[in-house]
Formats: structure tokens, C-alpha cells, sequence
């Protein structure tokens, strides 16, 4: 259903509405001026009204209803073609593939796997590929290029194809190992051995120094050394640790979803006129590309990937020690020394809460591997056995 609002101008306007009282054209009056009067009527009594001869004026003021979308549509449709015709190109831009990047060092290979990808149907300039194509496209240069690569990821980063790739090392013969020493690379408490090869030159729960000897080279007979050998094994040594964090007592810690979108935005002056306005992410991370932009007038049209975030509120304390502070604190240590250590226990030495960030000192005492190694390549035997003699005569 349509109405109109119409304004009526002319001095004999009131003859005018009582011919429309007559003739039981029904009308509601919203303002009466001294030579206007403004009525609304339906899109029926509108047609009567248009056919009636007068020397009035009559004006449309408004339309509602279905009237003002034809209205609208027949008033505003080369802005509407430009908007959908600019939405389709730009569309079609944002599906098409600009740029092909291989992120590898080789001139040689990076070639290869250029021309590989345009043999499987990945080139510039042309409409992307499907995440189950691009799958298909990846096994298959695998499989081409099996003696040269490892591994290969295809990456869509928006108009542009990223290729990671890892070159397939060949095998080398393995170099035949120098005599050696196993020694410890920090101080600590031996609490597990794993001996290969060599004399094992300490004992469980021995307390160590870094540089002393704990799987020996040497072989001897008595005390005499026969031979050396490259010593083999693992040592694992309980060794101690300081950990000392200043931490903000709040702290807001994002994480993604996986939930993400891509749209397509229309800003002027800043503000968002469609699209990305419906249904919004609460918290998001935003990575925008700029299509177009005119220096000259606040106006870009740009294609925005959105991924969600989800956003907690953590806080440090003394209350939470177990549950938030020491994991932080743990880590912080295995990204220093690796994640194969073992916690074997912890004690917080100190504690406080000032300005807003709460400080904490924790003792540690962790398992980990402490091999080294310690060349005999240049050293003689005669002359170490006449050291050993000397040594055990003095």
C-alpha cells in the first residue's frame, strides 16, 4: 500500500476540499496554512486527485510505503547501477590473483616452482582457485618436484599467492666422529646417565662443575689410556634457577576464535556506509586493503579481512600464584632452556604489589640434559699417560 503527502497552494484551496468531500475521496489533513493545506491520501485517491482539472498547485511532498521505493528507484538508479556495477568489480578484483610471491633464496628453484604453478592453473592475473584445487595444485608440484622439495604451503594473503617452501636435503655421508670428552656445560646434580660410549667418570647424585668430565674418551687399562674414542650418551643434571617477573596486576589477553569474514567496506570520512556495519564482531583484529582512494575527497572503498577476538581479563596476584603466575613463570623458563626440561620443583621466594604491578622472585629446580663436548683431537697419549704418572707420584 502507498500514500502520499501532497501540499496544496492557491487561495480557493477549501473549494477545493469540499469537491474532494463530494466526490467521497477520503483524505486526512496533517496542516492547514493560510493559502496551503497539506493532506495525505492513498496511491488510488492520488490517481483520482491527478485527473481532476484545477489551477491549484499541487506538490508531492512525501511518499510512503511502496511509492517511495519506486520513487526511489526511479530517481536514484544510476547511483544504484554505479554502486552494484562498482560492487561487481570490485567483487571481481578481490577474486583475481595480482601477485605470486615465493619465498625462497634459490633463483633456480623459485623458477621452477613459478612454472609449476602455471602448468596447474596458478598465475597473475588470473581468477583464484578453490582451497580443495589449491590443495590438489600443492600435491602435485609435491609430486613433480619430490626430489627437490620437502615441503610447500600456497598461502592466499589477499590479491597475492605466498609459496613457503623447504628444499629436500641430501643425505651426506656421515663425517666419522673426532675423539671427545662428554663434559658439563653448567653446575648441577647428576641424576640420570645414558652412556653409549666412553667411561662414565661420575656417579648419580654427584654435584658437578661446569667444564669437569662426566663420560671420558679415554679408554684405559688400569690407569694406563689405551685408546681414544668419541664418547657418546646423554647426562641429565639437577640444575637450579632464578626466575624473577614484573608483572601488570591487570592484563587483557586476546585470543582468535577462527571464526573470520571478508568484506567489502565503503568509507567516507572515516565512517563505515555498508556492509561491514552488519552483523560486527564484538572484538576483532582487522586487516584492511585499500582498493581505491582519491586524494581529493574523503572516499576509499577498501576489502577487510575481520577474524574475531576473544578477550579475557586476567589478573596477577598472590591469590592466583599456582594457577597463573607460575605456569607464566614455567614458560618463560623452557623457552630459554627448551621444552624437554622437567619441573622438578618450585618455591616462590618473594612477592609484592606496587604501583599497579605485582613482582615475584621463584626458585626452580629442573631436570635437563647438560652434555657438552670437549675435542681430543690434539692431545698425545704418551703424554697424558706421563701426566697421569707424574700426578700419581707427586
Amino acid at each position: 500500500m502507498s500514500y502520499y503527502t501532497l501540499k496544496i497552494t492557491g487561495r480557493r484551496y477549501r473549494n477545493f476540499i469540499t469537491l474532494l468531500v463530494k466526490l467521497k475521496i477520503p483524505f486526512l489533513k496533517k496542516q492547514e496554512g493560510k493559502d496551503f493545506v497539506i493532506l495525505e491520501v492513498s496511491d488510488q485517491e492520488y490517481e483520482k486527485i491527478k485527473k481532476m482539472k484545477t489551477t491549484l498547485e499541487i506538490t508531492v511532498i512525501k511518499r510512503r510505503g511502496l511509492a517511495y521505493f519506486e520513487y526511489f528507484l526511479k530517481t536514484k538508479k544510476l547511483f544504484l547501477l554505479s554502486i552494484f556495477c562498482a560492487f561487481l568489480f570490485f567483487t571481481l578484483l578481490s577474486n583475481m590473483i595480482f601477485s605470486i610471491r615465493i619465498v625462497e633464496n634459490d633463483e633456480e628453484v623459485r623458477n621452477r616452482i613459478e612454472e609449476d604453478l602455471e602448468t596447474f592453473g596458478i598465475e597473475r592475473f588470473h581468477f583464484k582457485v578453490s582451497y580443495q584445487e589449491k590443495e590438489k595444485i600443492r600435491a602435485k608440484i609435491l609430486e613433480k618436484e619430490k626430489d627437490t622439495l620437502e615441503w610447500l604451503e600456497i598461502e592466499e594473503i589477499g590479491t597475492m599467492y605466498q609459496v613457503k617452501l623447504i628444499k629436500r636435503v641430501k643425505k651426506e655421508e656421515e663425517k666419522k666422529e673426532e675423539p671427545r670428552h662428554i663434559i658439563a656445560k653448567k653446575n648441577g646434580m647428576i641424576t640420570k646417565i645414558e652412556a653409549e660410549e666412553g667411561e662414565v667418570s661420575v656417579k648419580k647424585y654427584q654435584t658437578v662443575k661446569k667444564g669437569d668430565v662426566l663420560i671420558s674418551g679415554f679408554i684405559k687399562n688400569k690407569e694406563t689410556i689405551k685408546k681414544k674414542v668419541p664418547a657418546r650418551g646423554k647426562v641429565y643434571a639437577e640444575v637450579w634457577y632464578r626466575v624473577k617477573m614484573n608483572l601488570p596486576t591487570y592484563y587483557q589477553e586476546e585470543k582468535k576464535t577462527g571464526r573470520e569474514k571478508k568484506v567489502l567496506e565503503i568509507l567516507f570520512f572515516n565512517h563505515n556506509l555498508f556492509f561491514s556495519s552488519l552483523f560486527p564482531y564484538q572484538n576483532s583484529k582487522e586487516e584492511q586493503h585499500i582498493i581505491y582512494s582519491n586524494p581529493l575527497i574523503p572516499f576509499k572503498i577498501s576489502y577487510t579481512k575481520k577474524e574475531e577476538l576473544e578477550v579475557t581479563r586476567i589478573t596477577y596476584n598472590e591469590q592466583n600464584m599456582k594457577e597463573k603466575v607460575i605456569p607464566l613463570a614455567i614458560s618463560k623458563l623452557k623457552e630459554k632452556l627448551g621444552s624437554d626440561i622437567i619441573i622438578l620443583s618450585e618455591q616462590v621466594l618473594k612477592k609484592k604489589t606496587t604501583n599497579g604491578k605485582f613482582e615475584v622472585e621463584i626458585f626452580f629446580k629442573v631436570e635437563e640434559e647438560i652434555s657438552s663436548y670437549q675435542s681430543l683431537k690434539d692431545v698425545d697419549i704418551e703424554e697424558e699417560n706421563k701426566k697421569q704418572e707424574e700426578k700419581s707420584t707427586s
